[in-house]
């Protein structure tokens, strides 16, 4: 949110009636960006907010914490992360009081991996993991389960039969890994949101480019309480000449400019680069004739998500 605030964005909490109308509005941030994802209401009347924040914290971007009372006021905040890019994607309250909070670290592990963060109800914490291989993974969703354990969501780049998969993990109540699945096909595919079911499964929202009728399509994934799949065999649909585009940016973050690099496109092929800030305004298209450009000299420092020819590829990051 860039309207209101003390910052160059900040944290956005509105609270409506029934109907929609809003009755009150809070900010949250300091100088720099900051950037709220998940919300849930806590047994106290009060919420709890997680996200990211380049104003507070040890790093880059560290995760960022709130909790208000019932007006929206702030009673506490914390940060989480090392020095790298350390972000909260979803947060919710454990039976125990505190929060857990998933996400992705680039801080620790082994290559931007999956965070899960347990705190203590002042949000201290009390245990963290890191879950991946050697690609990108990130954790996009986390709730507590009938067993005390968690389950989280997302998706991963060092697993899986395609460029990304959803990917799903299973831990304890302490976090350990107890099983993991992934789910997808050759193409991208992402999971955003789960919850448990009344029969012991998970249900897994997220998006498909492998499957389904368009370029991308809603995908939906019911599994029992191992996370395993029976059904329908899904029919993965033709790809566009993008499908296996993949973007490296160098560096990232970056102050002055970085070098965007295309994997994957065809020879002779000329790819349409558009490059969006994190409000979803479209900032500048380029006609690619070659596999590389380099930009961000005329950008402000902030977030920016990249498509080829329409299809999500990567994300880049200037600094001040």
């Amino acid at each position: 949110m860039t309207s209101y605030g003390t910052g160059y964005s900040d944290v956005y909490l509105i609270k409506t009636d029934s109907f929609g109308d809003t009755r009150w509005t809070r900010t949250y941030g300091g100088p720099s960006w900051d950037g709220g994802y998940s919300v849930v209401l806590t047994s106290d009347g009060g919420y709890i907010i997680a996200g990211e924040t380049w104003s507070f914290g040890a790093g880059v971007i560290d995760i960022y914490l709130i909790k208000t009372d019932s007006l929206g006021d702030t009673i506490w905040t914390k940060t989480y992360g090392g020095t790298g890019w350390d972000c909260g994607r979803s947060v919710t309250q454990t039976s125990d009081g505190g929060y857990i909070i998933a996400g992705y670290t680039e801080s620790y592990g082994v290559g931007g991996d999956f965070y899960l963060i347990k705190t203590d109800e002042n949000g201290d914490t009390i245990w963290t993991r890191t879950y991946g291989g050697t690609g990108w993974d990130c954790g996009r969703s986390v709730a507590q389960t009938s067993d005390g354990g968690y389950i989280i969501a997302g998706y991963t780049r060092s697993y899986g039969a395609g460029a990304d998969d959803v990917y799903l993990i299973k831990t304890d109540s302490l976090g350990d890994t107890l099983w993991t699945r992934t789910y997808g096909g050759t193409d991208y595919e992402y999971g955003y949101l789960l919850a448990q079911t009344s029969d012991g499964g998970y249900i897994v929202v997220g998006n498909t480019y492998s499957y389904g009728a368009g370029m991308t399509d809603v995908y939906l994934i019911k599994t029992d309480s191992l996370g395993n799949v029976a059904g329908i065999e899904e029919k993965p649909h033709p790809s566009p000449e993008t499908a296996n585009t993949r973007l490296t940016c160098q560096p990232n973050p970056f102050t002055t400019v970085t070098s965007i690099k295309l994997l994957g496109q065809r020879k002779n092929s000329k790819t349409i680069l558009d490059i969006y800030d994190a409000s979803g305004r479209l900032v500048k298209s380029v006609k690619l004739t070659t596999n590389t450009h380099q930009f961000g000299a005329d950008l402000v420092p902030g977030i920016y998500f990249i498509k080829a020819d329409g299809r999500y590829v990567g994300k880049v990051v200037k600094l001040r």
